[in-house]
């Protein structure tokens, strides 16, 4: 059996963003439009699924919201990028 990992921070673009928030919800645990805490304290929403093979738009974005980055540095915590 594979081990859990606990407080792991998923980076995600919400629809339409132009930046990755830290949350700690697993993404594939809401449906698409679901609101979730950042880690910023911000409110996100779970993007939408990308259709199989497409790419979707939010692989090539980078930029990670500051106040999510300093959270995220103070918990210590593993991290994933989570594209859909």
């Amino acid at each position: 059996m594979a081990a859990r990992r606990e407080g792991v921070v998923y980076w995600v673009v919400p629809p339409g963003g132009k930046v990755r928030h830290g949350i700690t919800d697993k993404p594939g645990k809401w449906p698409a439009g679901t609101e979730v805490a950042a880690l910023c304290g911000n409110d996100v929403k779970i993007p939408q699924p990308t259709p199989y093979p497409a790419t979707p738009r939010s692989a090539s974005i980078t930029t990670q919201c500051p106040d999510c980055v300093t959270e995220y540095r103070r918990r210590d915590s593993p991290s994933t990028v989570w594209d859909f």
